[in-house]
């Protein structure tokens, strides 16, 4: 199959996708707003949605993109395909400097100073979309032809899509097919032919109007992953408050200041306290000494390392996400002039008998981590 209309990419990016969901008038005047793409391929669509954000005066003042993608590509082999759009080339250096080693799981970059969030799904869309909590304005629906990857056009995904949707939601696909016009309108969307673009002449549009009339097929969506409105690590819990998950809660109080108070300033005090200022929120640091960094925390060195399983478990999956993030963070304060004392070094870890050694090396076989 091909990854876009051989008419042009980014013309089918604009069309389809941009203007197929309304965009870029629908967020306009927003504190947030949120997409979701099921396939991110050589990342076009988003790079066309970052550009036209960035290019728009009275954009949302954070722009939300999560995104599946079961093959990723190397960094090396986007920046090839990148140079084809040199429109781009500023935005795609920095994605290029941000990109995360291709190991399953979640990702997390934040980019444009802050104002854009990439949330990244590597692996099967099916379970990773299954693990999100997030509310999301707009679907662009971008995967390979429903004949050769039936998956990702399942009843599975459409009713995944449906519980992510916020009040409004949009969605818009280059596919027309019978089975995937059905499959979205039983899971609660609303959806219509319109003009498609270059040499296909029809595309698909939607909104959504309401819940599933049957059971979700994906129950028990994991908590561990974090709404598209939390700019926090990945991983951590969403089972906070609920105007943090929906990103049209606060919409109408943008003047609003939120206010937090963190008790204990050691590594998890600090790390939360500044993740919060970050997102605007005013902090009160409380701890029992007169400085961070005196309990538990206070040892001479940290281990910023995963716990991989050979079921690769929500600890697993918890542990990687944040490890990756905080070394991508740690190079974040480094780029604003902070010292942050830290290498890559590496971790050796020893199994202590032959029988942990056995288990050692079997979660390095069986998950073919980078």
């Amino acid at each position: 199959d091909v990854y876009h209309s051989y008419d042009g990419g980014l013309g089918q990016a604009q069309h389809v996708f941009l203007a197929g969901n309304g965009l870029p008038e629908r967020w306009r005047g927003r504190r947030q707003f949120v997409v979701l793409e099921t396939g991110f391929g050589m990342g076009l669509n988003f790079l066309t949605t970052w550009a036209a954000w960035r290019a728009d005066p009275a954009r949302a003042d954070t722009l939300h993109f999560i995104s599946c993608e079961l093959h990723p590509f190397r960094v090396e082999d986007l920046i090839r395909i990148h140079a084809g759009w040199p429109q781009f080339a500023a935005l795609a250096d920095e994605l290029h400097t941000r990109w995360p080693c291709l190991a399953p799981g979640l990702h997390r970059l934040h980019l444009d100073d802050g104002r854009v969030c990439l949330t990244l799904q590597f692996g099967d869309a099916r379970e990773g979309l299954g693990r999100i909590l997030a509310r999301v304005d707009a679907f662009m629906l971008d995967g390979f032809a429903p004949q050769k990857n039936p998956d990702l056009w399942s009843a599975r995904v459409y009713y995944t899509l449906a519980r992510l949707a916020a009040p409004g939601a949009t969605l818009a696909t280059w596919s027309v097919a019978g089975e995937v016009r059905e499959g979205l309108r039983r899971a609660g969307f609303v959806v219509k032919k319109a003009p498609g673009f270059g040499g296909k002449r029809q595309m698909l549009r939607g909104h959504y109007v309401g819940r599933p009339t049957r059971a979700n097929p994906t129950p028990g969506a994991s908590t561990t992953v974090p709404s598209a409105a939390d700019s926090s690590a990945p991983g951590a819990s969403a089972a906070g408050d609920r105007a943090a998950d929906n990103p049209r809660a606060d919409d109408a109080s943008q003047t609003c200041t939120r206010h937090a108070i963190v008790i204990g300033a050691g590594v998890a005090g600090c790390s939360v306290a500044e993740r919060l200022a970050a997102r605007g929120w005013r902090v009160e640091l409380i701890d029992a000494t007169d400085r961070p960094g005196q309990g538990a925390s206070g040892n001479h060195a940290g281990v910023l390392r995963p716990l991989p399983n050979i079921d690769d478990n929500r600890m697993s999956r918890l542990t990687r996400a944040g490890a990756l993030y905080g070394w991508q963070h740690v190079q974040d304060l480094r780029a604003r002039g902070l010292v942050v004392r830290a290498q890559a070094c590496g971790v050796l870890h020893l199994a202590r008998d032959p029988v942990q050694e056995a288990t050692m090396r079997a979660v390095v076989a069986k998950l073919g981590l980078p």
